[in-house]
């Protein structure tokens, strides 16, 4: 097996695509880029001597293709009446505002997601977990700054 922290993208992808297509009515998963941390400094002193990570969420600005991470963004997958229904939520404290630049926008509609309004909201709605597993891979990569699938945190509905 893989280790994950080595997953190619391919590899990530193909898994992906099988774990969709799995999914059960009203099952979701989310998915947003992990924002990297800052290496510490030469005379930052022991781990133990740091400060401690700061949780929570922060508005920043980003670039997107450019390289930076868009971690405010995330796209979510649900099975709803036999389809797989794609979101990719690019106001996540629903303000109507965004960290996605309109280039980046234009990316996400670029890549087949549809505008739903004007809401930096994308959605679409596909039959294949193939399908949805390549545009939620090719989103992550060229549009939310994911370097790789480890730089990405995948989150699943809670199993009863």
């Amino acid at each position: 097996m893989t280790d994950p922290l080595e997953e190619t993208w391919e590899a990530w992808t193909a898994r992906l695509g099988a774990d969709l297509a799995g999914l059960a009515a009203d099952d979701w998963v989310t998915f947003s880029v992990r924002a990297p941390s800052p290496p510490p400094s030469p005379d930052a002193g022991s781990p133990a001597s740091r400060p401690r990570p700061r949780f929570g969420r922060a508005r920043r600005g980003a670039a997107g293709s450019s390289g930076a991470t868009v971690p405010d963004v995330f796209v979510q997958v649900r099975r709803l009446e036999g389809v797989l229904a794609l979101e990719c939520i690019g106001d996540t404290q629903f303000e109507g505002l965004t960290d996605l630049t309109p280039a980046q926008q234009s990316a996400l509609e670029a890549l087949g997601w549809v505008r739903a309004g004007d809401d930096p909201e994308f959605d679409v709605a596909l039959t294949e977990g193939a399908a949805a597993a390549a545009l939620v891979a090719a989103s992550l990569r060229t549009v939310l700054g994911a370097a790789t699938p480890a730089d990405v945190d995948v989150r699943r509905a809670p199993r009863p």
